[in-house]
């Protein structure tokens, strides 16, 4: 221990006797207590240079000079709980302390004498030997005795001369088992933090079911959420697909980022390639959902062209490789939802099929509502608690209304349920709590309910005309909005156009 240790800066107004002064850089053991005697009470303290820069009480000095002469630094050694081994410059182990003995259970006549190499060759205390400098680490196992320790080395150092290295370290076995524990016992929480906002998250979007089928849907785009692999969502028009995108979102790590849709239908052709990936007036959709998640919602409405470009950044990880900063993709997660078959399309070089595979690496089929007779009722009551709030009404329904509901078999899926109670709920006699007659599912207001095709034609003019006459009563529904007709009847607006133009509803100046 140096004198420099106990000294402090003198004050500017004391006056160090220059004659009394010690050289700081001594250690207690090299001073004599004999030479003290004729010291001052006051001891001051110089540099190498004769500096003065602080001082020391005769008294401590003398304090210890006497305790550190009879006191062994080796006897402070064995009553540390730390371990403490010490090497010299060749690695030879020439000190362990009782508690290395201990904490490793290995004697010491087995290391005493041995190099550190071949004890423990990886050891931090060897790296000090090569390297010459000071290392720790808070957790290190050693293999040999299942145990782990956080230790500290240092090297060893007479002025420039290297002595050696010591390592102090301590069991921190049994922390570490603690530390496994709360991390399990914090995994049980997170997987039921989880669960619980998945059901919540289920309940907000009405994908909560009493059919079995669906129940297995649900849980397992919970599974998938918690990954970011590419999703396709097939089903029907109107069976819930955006809220089940909406969900999977919802559930996954990227629920604080945004959400981009974007309706294939709804985008012309010519300017689908910018609305995805940008141009040099605006951004494109997935750069505006990095960090989130990308809906393309009616994929099979997206042109060539931009599946093929599409395909490209699925593959390479790169969106707007020709421009600037383009190389780094985008960070998103991909949804895509279809109302059509995309192997027919695919076998039919309309969709492209490495495109298909890729997107059908998990594929979620949502049954439609018929297949689900036992949610007709629980979603409708559920509609009908929403739009009651929305319309500030107070609409309730009757058996006979339950039991229509129960026997049609809603073509036209939640979208048309959700329809029909809005129709209702707009309509009912304010001065009557319960609703006993409505128009029943399926009519279309007073029109009637669509006629059913004549038999003895073949099946495919039965079809097409009954396409045409269910379209026309759509559109005269909704008194002649196309938009409107779409929307009720599930279309997209290319598929809408498309069978209008087949089936000849519109007329030629109207197409």
């Amino acid at each position: 221990m140096k004198l420099r240790d106990f000294s402090r800066r003198i004050q500017a107004d004391e006056q160090p006797d220059f004659a009394h002064a010690l050289q700081g850089g001594k250690e207690l053991s090299q001073l004599d207590p004999e030479e003290l005697k004729d010291f001052p009470e006051t001891v001051y303290i110089a540099n190498s240079q004769s500096v003065v820069y602080g001082k020391i009480q005769k008294e401590t000095l003398l304090y210890l000079l006497n305790r550190q002469g009879k006191f062994r630094f080796q006897q402070i050694l064995d009553s540390m709980n730390d371990g403490v081994i010490a090497v010299d410059d060749d690695g030879r182990i020439f000190y362990a302390n009782p508690a290395y003995v201990s904490i490793l259970g290995v004697p010491l006549r087995r290391i005493l004498g041995r190099k550190i190499q071949d004890v423990e060759p990886d050891s931090l205390l060897h790296q000090t030997l090569v390297k010459r400098e000071s290392l720790s680490s808070e957790k290190q196992l050693i293999p040999s005795i299942k145990k782990y320790v956080s230790l500290r080395t240092f090297p060893l150092w007479d002025g420039e001369t290297f002595l050696g290295a010591v390592s102090i370290f301590q069991d921190v076995t049994r922390l570490h088992r603690l530390d496994q524990e709360v991390r399990q016992m914090s995994g049980i929480v997170d997987e039921y933090t989880q669960r619980i906002r998945s059901q919540e998250t289920a309940v907000r979007l009405g994908l909560t079911s009493y059919n079995k089928a669906f129940q297995t849907t649900i849980q397992k785009a919970a599974t998938v959420a918690l990954t970011d692999v590419p999703l396709l969502i097939c089903g029907e028009s109107g069976t819930g697909k955006n809220a089940l995108a909406h969900y999977l979102h919802q559930c996954s790590r990227r629920r604080d980022k945004p959400l981009v849709v974007v309706n294939c239908a709804a985008v012309p052709a010519d300017m689908m390639e910018s609305v995805l990936f940008g141009d040099r007036e605006r951004q494109g959709k997935l750069a505006v959902a990095e960090g989130g998640t990308l809906l393309i919602d009616e994929i099979e409405e997206l042109p060539l062209p931009a599946q093929s470009r599409l395909l490209y950044v699925l593959r390479q990880d790169s969106v707007l490789p020709d421009q600037e900063g383009g190389n780094a993709g985008p960070d998103v997660r991909l949804i895509a939802t279809t109302n059509q078959p995309l192997q027919a399309m695919v076998r039919e070089k309309r969709f492209r099929k490495e495109l298909f595979f890729k997107l059908n690496t998990i594929t979620i089929q949502l049954p439609p509502l018929r297949e689900r007779p036992d949610d007709i009722i629980p979603q409708a009551n559920r509609f009908l608690s929403q739009l009651n709030e929305k319309y500030h009404r107070n609409v309730a329904f009757s058996s006979q209304i339950y039991q229509e509901l129960r026997q049609y078999s809603w073509p036209g899926n939640l979208r048309e349920l959700r329809s029909y109670v809005e129709r209702v709920v707009i309509l009912a006699d304010s001065a009557l709590p319960i609703v006993e007659r409505a128009e029943e599912p399926g009519e279309t207001g007073a029109e009637g309910r669509v006629s059913k095709p004549q038999s003895g034609e073949p099946l495919a003019q039965q079809v097409r005309s009954f396409e045409a006459e269910v379209i026309r009563e759509a559109l005269a529904s909704c008194g002649g909005s196309r938009t409107a007709a779409m929307k009720r009847l599930g279309l997209s607006r290319r598929t809408f156009y498309r069978k209008c133009a087949e089936l000849g509803v519109l007329k030629s100046d109207e197409k």
